[in-house]
């Protein structure tokens, strides 16, 4: 059965089911990757309505679809399946719109933001200046005790009373996320008998849970669920083997909990495993990349002897470059081979695509413009070359933030100009004039990313920017443009922004420009965001944006204006994009209404399961997503099921 707080997003074109609740917005379509199940017959877990209810609206520049066949899973019962043979992914799924959804986490940050106040606009200085910042009241985020005297009973009641899997999934998960070590044990306790429920979901959910959790206690149930041992097999229900996706999610939250000893145990479990298995083997590998501990460095040999197998499936492979750069981005002292194996593996001609891709994240992570031999700056211009000369279009936007990412970290870029020069010359000139008309969106982005630390390059990129932004009459690129001036806070353009989302008819702009909007802290824009929030016809993705906007502005009626409209919520769609803006806002205030929402049974089970989703999100032990880190410098075009599952839960 599919997570009913998952949900597979299709474009509004698509007339396929979607999936149930609790998933979020990651780009402009639902385009299908070449993914393959676990290697057995049972798919992902499926909607367990089988509600034909449409996803978030994509932007007008994309079109494509997921696949979706039927399968029978256990209970009997045909449902959708995610995976299944390789599509066309289309022009679509190189749009920058994917690689914001699965990234805007780190640049969102709304409870950091929140808990330490943010300012209102009052007055805008030259093009490139901030203005003046009235102090606002900071957000209260929930402390521990109130989690877990006033929230933890409330979800441990509703999952040992409740025979809904929608809240019981819900419920598993808030829990989880929310609970600290303080309240491993309890969590624990409630999460091992979910392991043998009859529903797959709510098996996978609770497997999760006890990595999510992120309590080394739990150690020992995951390792069994890995392995598919016998005490696995008990744990699991007794009713033969462990599921694929129970697995898979068992080796991920190994990961999540960061325990030394798991290294070895994952290393093994990746080379004991066939290719054709390719959800473990990629889960496997997925969270080697989140370790940071001690035994860091024994993965990281692991994974660079991967790199070197040129018989390993190229999509199973692909998960090995940004695993690697995330794992080595956390070491202290990471090993100087990394980053001109990677050098290396980008330059090959024989590299596959989906792999090269990988490599260009990870050398955005790793590198360095000083980078010693035998690298030195020829990952610069490895990368440089390949937006001039490359025929990938994926790889070449790629490039672009790598490119950015290598530049900011530079903490002595005076002596090193002729590269910055060369970096923000490329940025410049694809903004301007491109070489190739996508380029703009992807150079306007990664300049304001790179802008926000090398500030010198303001006084060059903010312009380039703003002319562009003005000029410009295509949705997509417009949107782009609003968000590189929301990061850079260029305060004297959110009037001209405000005045363009007053104008234009186009929800994919307009939710852009909502969220550029709340980075400008353009407080002006507060009412009629509000407005539109509660609004019965807009689409989910577009409420999201809208709440996020306000979110960002730290508007103090937000919270009561998203709890009313959840209240009244009829659609999957609403509640989802509904629970996910409390969550990232991240606010206290939110705990009691939600609370009575979750417990109300006159309620529908629906939006009584996203007040629980909403309610772990608020009540969250981390300042982003549990799955940012996940989300964040991932390869979305190399696709298995597995992985999409845990992109789309809120």
């Amino acid at each position: 059965m599919r997570h009913p707080w998952l949900v597979v997003l299709f474009l509004a074109l698509c007339s396929a089911p979607a999936l149930a609740h609790g998933g979020q917005y990651k780009g402009p379509s639902d385009a299908g990757g070449p993914s393959s199940s676990g290697g057995n017959n049972a798919g992902p877990p499926t909607n367990p309505s089988g509600a034909n209810s449409p996803g978030p609206s994509a932007p007008s520049s994309g079109a494509g679809s997921g696949p979706n066949s039927g399968a029978e899973t256990r209970g009997g019962k045909k449902q959708g399946v995610t995976s299944g043979g390789q599509i066309d992914f289309g022009a679509s799924y190189e749009s920058w719109e994917f690689w914001w959804e699965n990234n805007k986490d780190q640049y969102l940050n709304l409870k950091d933001r929140m808990a330490k106040g943010v300012g209102s606009r009052t007055n805008t200085g030259h093009l490139t200046g901030r203005g003046r910042k009235d102090s606002r009241t900071a957000s209260r985020r929930p402390d521990t005790t109130r989690i877990t005297m006033d929230v933890l009973p409330v979800l441990t009641d509703l999952i040992k009373t409740s025979n809904n899997r929608d809240i019981i999934d819900s419920s598993i998960l808030a829990m989880a996320r929310s609970a600290g070590e303080e309240s491993a044990d309890a969590v624990i306790a409630t999460a091992t008998p979910l392991l043998a429920h009859t529903e797959l979901s709510v098996q996978t959910a609770a497997t999760l849970s006890l990595g999510v959790l992120g309590s080394p206690k739990a150690i020992p149930q995951l390792n069994d669920l890995m392995t598919d041992s016998s005490k696995g097999r008990q744990l699991a229900g007794g009713r033969g083997q462990v599921e694929w996706l129970v697995r898979s999610f068992a080796a991920l939250s190994l990961g999540l909990i960061n325990d030394a000893d798991s290294v070895s145990a994952l290393t093994q479990l990746i080379s004991d495993t066939a290719d054709s298995d390719k959800d473990l083997k990629v889960c496997a590998i997925v969270s080697l990349g989140l370790m940071k501990n001690d035994q860091a460095q024994q993965a990281s040999d692991f994974l660079l002897k991967l790199i070197e197998d040129r018989k390993l499936d190229a999509i199973i492979k692909s998960y090995v470059p940004t695993s690697l750069g995330k794992l080595c981005s956390r070491m202290d002292n990471p090993d100087s081979r990394v980053v001109p194996a990677l050098h290396k593996l980008f330059t090959d001609r024989d590299t596959d695509n989906y792999v090269r891709q990988s490599a260009a994240i990870a050398l955005g992570l790793l590198a360095a413009i000083d980078q010693p031999e035998p690298a030195k700056n020829d990952v610069v211009k490895a990368l440089l070359d390949y937006v001039a000369e490359g025929k990938d279009t994926q790889t070449r936007h790629f490039c672009f933030i790598a490119l950015a990412q290598i530049g900011l970290r530079d903490e002595h870029a005076p002596d090193h100009l002729p590269t910055h020069q060369a970096i923000q010359q490329l940025f410049a000139k694809e903004i301007s004039k491109p070489s190739v008309g996508t380029n703009r969106s992807w150079a306007a982005l990664a300049a304001a990313i790179y802008a926000q630390v090398q500030r010198e390059a303001e006084s060059d990129i903010v312009p380039l920017i703003a002319e562009a932004y003005r000029n410009e009459k295509d949705p997509s690129f417009k949107s782009a443009f609003a968000l590189a001036l929301g990061l850079l806070n260029v305060g004297s353009q959110a009037a001209v922004v405000f005045e363009d989302f007053q104008k234009k008819a186009e929800q994919d702009f307009k939710g852009y420009a909502a969220v550029a909007l709340g980075f400008l802290n353009f407080t002006d824009a507060a009412e009629p965001l509000k407005q539109i929030c509660q609004q019965k016809t807009i689409t989910p993705t577009y409420r999201l944006q809208v709440a996020t906007g306000l979110g960002l502005m730290g508007d103090p009626e937000a919270v009561d204006v998203l709890i009313q409209t959840l209240q009244s919520s009829q659609t999957l769609g609403v509640s989802s994009a509904v629970a996910k803006a409390l969550g990232l806002i991240g606010d206290s205030s939110a705990i009691d209404p939600l609370k009575q929402i979750a417990t109300d049974k006159s309620m529908g089970d629906i939006t009584r399961a996203f007040a629980c989703v909403a309610l772990g999100m608020v009540c969250e032990k981390t300042s982003l997503p549990w799955n940012a880190r996940i989300s964040a410098d991932n390869n979305y075009r190399a696709r298995v099921p597995a992985i999409d599952e845990i992109l789309d839960i809120l």
